[in-house]
């Protein structure tokens, strides 16, 4: 169809429709893009965007949260005291024919050093230097045994005696009766056996200390021998405190004042108001340990 052909108003319309077509072709033709610029414009055609394509960021999925569990409150168990209190009848050492009353309760009285020379304790006197147990400690020991103090029953006696380095402290103490064959004078046979070992050096004062500590029974079988005959309390009575025993044959020879006869007598037993002891004869039982002639001295 040509254009001639057309009505007037037909031809014209399709013109104005045309017209934007055959500008663009011009304008392709000439090497131009864009759209029709007016004369005498400059025309700066904007550089082309280059765009990247960027993938759309995929949800990040949340993990699933597990199913409720309905789990079954366990009570923790209450814990049970670890701390128990150590009963005299517990934690001796066991020896068949002996007592319990004449050994020591080893969680009580474990014992206790004052020294580790052999020197020191070969030194004539040495123990009698070192003693120092005051009644208010002799007390402790037998409250802690839950021994009744009745005066000349019993000797508050060193575990390692002092004449082999013991000390004075409490864990080395224990009332030791006198009465039975393995009482306190039993146990100061050994003490004299064994200072006598190793002042001569047949024993080393270590190891003496260790079996005195650990068994003196055994140690009293191994180095002095059987088992003494038992021994049978004496029945005088003792004095009251602060009072000298009745006279009329009941005193121990060799002491001023006097003193009762009884197996054994240690300076905690007798009343402070007689001390210090006059040494006149012989000391059975050995307060003067330095010789000067008096014991118990304050």
């Amino acid at each position: 169809m040509t254009i001639t052909r057309l009505s007037g108003r037909r031809r014209w319309a399709l013109l104005v429709a045309c017209l934007p077509l055959s500008l663009a072709v011009a304008s392709c033709a000439s090497g131009q893009t864009g759209a029709p610029v007016a004369h005498g414009t400059p025309h700066h055609p904007k550089p082309a965007r280059h765009t990247r394509w960027v993938p759309a960021p995929t949800p990040q999925r949340l993990p699933r949260r597990a199913p409720a569990t309905h789990h079954r409150k366990v009570p923790h168990p209450t814990p049970r005291p670890t701390h128990r209190t150590a009963a005299p009848h517990r934690a001796r050492v066991h020896v068949a024919g002996v007592p319990l009353a004449d050994l020591p309760n080893s969680r009580l009285t474990p014992g206790g050093l004052l020294t580790t020379s052999a020197a020191a304790v070969c030194v004539s006197g040495y123990a009698s230097s070192v003693r120092d147990v005051p009644s208010a400690e002799s007390e402790q020991a037998y409250t802690r045994y839950g021994v009744v103090h009745v005066p000349y029953a019993h000797e508050v006696d060193h575990l390692v005696s002092l004449e082999l380095g013991g000390s004075n402290v409490i864990t080395n103490l224990w009332p030791e009766p006198y009465a039975g064959r393995w009482g306190a004078r039993t146990k100061d046979v050994l003490e004299n056996k064994l200072h006598d070992l190793v002042c001569s050096g047949a024993v080393t004062l270590p190891a003496a200390q260790h079996i005195e500590a650990a068994n003196w029974v055994v140690a009293y079988r191994r180095y002095v021998g059987a088992a003494p005959a038992p021994v049978t309390p004496s029945p005088s009575h003792p004095p009251t405190s602060g009072s000298p025993p009745p006279p009329g044959g009941s005193c121990e020879p060799g002491y001023s004042p006097c003193l009762p006869i009884v197996d054994d007598l240690d300076c905690a037993d007798i009343a402070d108001s007689l001390k210090p002891i006059h040494v006149t004869g012989s000391d059975p039982y050995r307060l003067d340990g330095d010789g000067d002639g008096y014991g118990c001295e304050p």
